[in-house]
């Protein structure tokens, strides 16, 4: 079942926040919590990093979900030749 199908600049962006920004967010947040001696920089890094990590599978299923639908196109197209 296709949900959403996204453009490419927008599946860029996603890929983008979770390959760059997410984990950088993270160890930025983790810096300056150890810095202030903030009593939840330890749940708010695992989170942001969980976070990071459902982004990135997100994208995977997406990539497993293009390839197969582009394998389908492909097989359907050479079985009408």
């Amino acid at each position: 079942v296709n949900i959403m199908k996204l453009s490419d600049s927008q599946y860029d962006f996603i890929k983008w926040l979770a390959i760059y920004f997410v984990p950088s967010f993270s160890a930025f947040v983790g810096v300056c919590g150890c810095a202030l001696s903030w009593e939840y920089t330890a749940v708010a890094t695992t989170i942001i990093s969980a976070f990071g990590v459902f982004l990135a599978g997100c994208i995977q299923m997406s990539i497993a979900e293009y390839e197969k639908s582009k394998k389908e196109q492909y097989e359907g197209n050479t079985d009408a030749d």
